[in-house]
Parts: C-alpha cells; structure tokens; sequence
C-alpha cells in the first residue's frame, strides 16, 4: 500500500510523519518534531524526515510541505516568523522523491476538516452541524481555518458543483496580515503601546492574535513584561482581564474572516494558542467578539469547531499527498 510523507514547517517547530493508505482510509504510523530553528535549508529539512522517521524518502509515494508562510510555487516558499527558504526543485531529485509539492500550510490545515481530525473537532458556537468529513453530502457554502501561534494563518476550502457530486479546491490566504480593528478608547491606547513596543506603524492580526501579541497585551494590562510562553501561562490561567482581552481579539479576529468567506460549512480553529488554552475559546468574550455584525444575521449561522490535536496540519498534508499521487482533484462528495 502507498506510504505518505508529511512535514507541517511552523516558525516555531517543525513536525514529520508518515502515514500508509488503507482500504479504512489514512492511517498515521508515526510522527516526531524538531525546533525549526535547527534547519538551515531544504536538504537539512528532508534529512530530518528520513532520520527521525527511518526511512529514505524514495520508498514513499508522495510527499506534501506544508510551510507557514507565502508559497512561491508548488517547488519553493519562505517561512513568515522564520529565516528559512525552501526550494525543492533541487532538493528532490537528490532525494529520489518522486511526487513532491509545497503549499501554504493553512492549505493543509483546511484540508484535515476532511479526515478524522474534522470528524473529532469540537463545537464551540453557531449551529451543530457535522463536520465536512462526517456528512454524506457537501454544502454549497465554503469551509474556513483559522489558527492563532506563533503566526496568525487563514485557508479555506470553496466548493464547486460537477456531475456527481461537489469538488473542493482548497486555497491559501494571508488574512493575518491584514490590519487589525480595535474598538474604543482602551483599545486604541492598547494599539498605541502594541505599535511603540512592536515598532510597527500598523497592526495586523499577526501582532495581536499571536504569541507574540498575548505577551504585548499581558504587558499592557499588569505592566510585567514576560515571554508569550510565560504570559499565556500567567495570563490565560483564570478569568483576569488578559484573558477576556485576548479572548475577545480572537473572537474579532475569527468574524473578520468568517464575514470574508462566508463559511456557511464550518469555521475550524487550531493553532498552539487554540490548542493549549481552551479557556480563551470556551470564555464569553470570545462569543463576545465574535458577534460583532448582529444586524448583518450571517455570523449566527455560521457553526465553529476546534481542532483537538497539534497534528491536523500533518492530516491535512498527507491527505493532500495522497490526493496527488493518485492525480484526484482536492474532494469530490456525493
């Protein structure tokens, strides 16, 4: 049976696995990571994923890249919070891979709502509906992601209608990066802190929805200057005021998108600030913030779950290989 080669390329970390393909579907086999700031180059990324895992990357079938930041071409990216390059082009014949592509990494994580990841997320608001991958037909509405760590990454999956069922192409985006709305006196003085302890002139979701903006907030409010580890682990352990703020910036940051998308198949969260702080999406400021346009009545209807697991973006990967080597369009559903 196929196997599958997966590397989810983070600012932070660097995650590898591999998966074989049974007659059930995907199946992981294993995984390991390493800090992303010990890869110096392409070959140095896919040396890892053979030495950790054991096995030459010219025994697998096919192989996805999913790197946080813009992607070139399907051989070549850069990392957003990192000084790493990747060019395949290269690399992969040295490597005798065989079937190999790079995409932006929320491509990936909008890809795992189709395997068991999406069929195992949790609901946190709008209506209960199942997850792409649970449901015997697909909507004609698109399906968004959202992840908040080191960096502040968006995807989405749009659907097309063709005899037989529906085709879902899946698309990066850099909505991170666009500038970020406060609201109100206190806020703005925040801005104006975030801008002078940042040394940026605008803001964007990237400076606030993050690591790096948790611990600028944290700062704001109690004037203890901390690492983002340390601030989510002082700020975002019981109800204080970092934890209605952020929670509330997420919220916004999460509508600001959804209203772009018009995700009427699902809003899917993940991202290391997702993941290790549930307390952020189960407050009342996240549904706060999110439910910033009642009279526009469409965030009402849009149902938002939230990945479980660190390794959506590695589903999503190998789910995307497999796609590749067997030449298939991203999903067709009945």
């Amino acid at each position: 049976m196929n196997v599958f080669a997966a590397i989810d390329l983070g600012g932070t970390h660097c995650r590898f696995a591999r998966f074989r393909e049974t007659p059930h579907g995907l199946e992981l086999e294993a995984v390991e990571q390493c800090a992303t700031a010990e890869l110096q180059d392409s070959d140095a990324v896919l040396e890892a994923w053979e030495q950790t895992l054991q096995m030459p990357l010219a025994a697998v079938s096919a192989l996805v890249m999913g790197v946080a930041g813009p992607v070139q071409d399907a051989q070549r990216a850069r990392l957003s919070n990192a000084p790493l390059r990747i060019d395949l082009r290269g690399a992969a014949p040295r490597f005798g891979l065989r079937c190999c592509r790079v995409v932006n990494d929320f491509v990936c994580e909008a890809c795992a709502c189709l395997t068991a990841v999406g069929t195992r997320s949790r609901h946190l608001l709008g209506p209960e509906v199942a997850p792409p991958a649970s449901r015997q037909q697909a909507g004609p509405a698109p399906v968004a992601v959202l992840g908040a760590g080191t960096g502040l990454g968006t995807g989405w999956l749009v659907p097309y209608p063709e005899a037989g069922g529906v085709h879902w192409q899946a698309l990066p985006a850099e909505a991170g990066h666009t500038a970020f709305a406060f609201v109100g006196r206190e806020e703005e003085e925040f801005a104006a802190f975030a801008c002078a302890r940042l040394g940026v002139p605008l803001l964007r979701g990237d400076d606030i929805v993050t690591g790096r903006g948790l611990a600028v907030l944290h700062h704001f409010l109690t004037g203890r200057a901390l690492s983002p580890v340390a601030a989510a682990a002082e700020g975002l352990g019981g109800d204080c005021a970092t934890l209605r703020w952020y929670a509330r910036f997420l919220g916004r940051a999460c509508a600001h998108w959804s209203l772009s998308t018009l995700c009427y198949s699902g809003l899917f969260l993940t991202g290391g600030m997702v993941l290790r702080n549930p307390a952020v999406t189960s407050h009342p400021a996240f549904a706060e913030g999110f439910y910033m346009a009642p009279g526009l009545g469409v965030l009402e209807h849009i149902p938002v779950r939230r990945y479980v697991e660190a390794r959506s973006g590695l589903w999503g990967a190998a789910w995307l290989a497999a796609r590749q080597q067997h030449n298939q369009p991203e999903q067709r559903t009945a």
